[in-house]
């Protein structure tokens, strides 16, 4: 097999492994910015809640890995949220401009943040 083929091979298959769409009405999803000043000062994530929800629910962090805030992460959040949570999956490389997808950048990114930083995506939860 060639490089080419075997990267092929082991690269997430992020539309084939999506369980819950996106666009489901069952939830309301959206990207927050919110105050985090001992990370980097604002921080991004995506935040999902059930959408007829009433009253105060508990809250589960979604972490990613060093691939940054990526669809799988976000279908994860909404598989949360569809259990009766507040979902956030914070995103680590929020100052820079990885996209959602973006692995590579998003692994590279990674690496050059200050260690403190890499641990601390925020001291306030954000509004729900």
């Amino acid at each position: 097999m060639t490089a080419a083929g075997l990267l092929g091979a082991l690269s997430p298959r992020f539309a084939e492994a999506q369980q819950v769409a996106p666009t489901d009405p069952r939830l309301e999803a959206r990207y927050v910015e919110y105050d985090s000043p001992k990370g980097h000062g604002r921080a991004r994530g995506y935040l999902v809640r059930p959408a007829k929800a009433s009253g105060p629910l508990p809250l589960v962090l979604v972490v990613h890995e060093n691939r940054g805030l990526n669809p799988h992460i976000e279908d994860v959040a909404r598989r949360v949220a569809l259990e009766n949570f507040v979902a956030l999956a914070p995103t680590r490389c929020s100052r820079s401009a990885v996209t959602p997808g973006d692995e590579d950048q998003a692994r590279a990114l990674f690496q050059k943040l200050e260690q403190p930083k890499r641990s601390r995506t925020s001291s306030r939860r954000p509004s729900t």
